[in-house]
Formats: C-alpha cells, sequence, structure tokens
C-alpha cells in the first residue's frame, strides 16, 4: 500500500458566499482528479494570511463527490484575526486535520466549496489530501 499527499484544492481571495475552490495547486476554479484508485484518509486545511492586513477568523470547505454516502462532508476551520496581532500564524496551530475514509478514483472528480466567516481579508486556504493506493 502506498501512500501520497497532494494539494486537493486552494483559494486565496476572500470568500463570503460558498464559492468553487481553484482545483489542486492551479489558478482556476474546477474539481480535482486523485492520482491513482484508492482512498482519501485524511483531509488537512491550512489557513494563513497573505499580508499584515489579513483576517480570517473561521470558514468552512465541503468536500462533494458523488459516490459518497454522503456525498457531501463538511471541513470546519479556525481561522485568524489581523495578522499584525500575535497568534497562532507561523506554525502548524492554524492547521485542522480529519481523519476519513473515502474512496477515490482518478474517473470521480473531487469537487471542493469554500466559505469564510466574518468578513474575511486575504486568507490563503490550502485543502491538503493524504491517499493510500
Amino acid at each position: 500500500m502506498g501512500v501520497y499527499v497532494d494539494i486537493i484544492a486552494n483559494e486565496t481571495t476572500a470568500r463570503t458566499s460558498e464559492t468553487q475552490m481553484l482545483a489542486g495547486n492551479t489558478s482556476t476554479a474546477g474539481k480535482y482528479y486523485p492520482k491513482f484508485k484508492g482512498r482519501l484518509v485524511k483531509v488537512i486545511i491550512k489557513v494563513t494570511p497573505q499580508a499584515a492586513t489579513s483576517l480570517c477568523q473561521a470558514g468552512y470547505v465541503k468536500l462533494i463527490q458523488e459516490d459518497w454516502d454522503p456525498n457531501t462532508i463538511i471541513f470546519a476551520f479556525n481561522g485568524f484575526g489581523l495578522a499584525t496581532a500575535p497568534q497562532a500564524v507561523g506554525g502548524n496551530e492554524l492547521d485542522t486535520e480529519q481523519l476519513v475514509d473515502l474512496v477515490v478514483s482518478p474517473d470521480k472528480p473531487i469537487d471542493t466549496l469554500l466559505f469564510e466567516n466574518d468578513s474575511p481579508v486575504t486568507p490563503r486556504i490550502r485543502v491538503v489530501g493524504v491517499f493510500t493506493m
């Protein structure tokens, strides 16, 4: 059994309504296609600021795949206050990890939706998957 880690989605723009995220590590909105047939076993959401004026208090990411039951899974995350103030930014303290056990396949894309609460300003969100094959 092999293991690989990949970026499922990313976003660099504040979103105050559910919005499709950028696919993988690209700058284009879209679905993520797993590289191999196997299982998604962990989802990690990384939340960091892009500038001193960045702000992102909290939010959630939805992963959607038509064969999962349920087909939409919500991952809530905590964020950070104004980036100029001392806080947890700079380490893994803003990583939100969730163990899952979801079947994946290259022909079954995963869609992602992002929502950020409380007037976000230039946060960077990355959704990382740990997969087995």
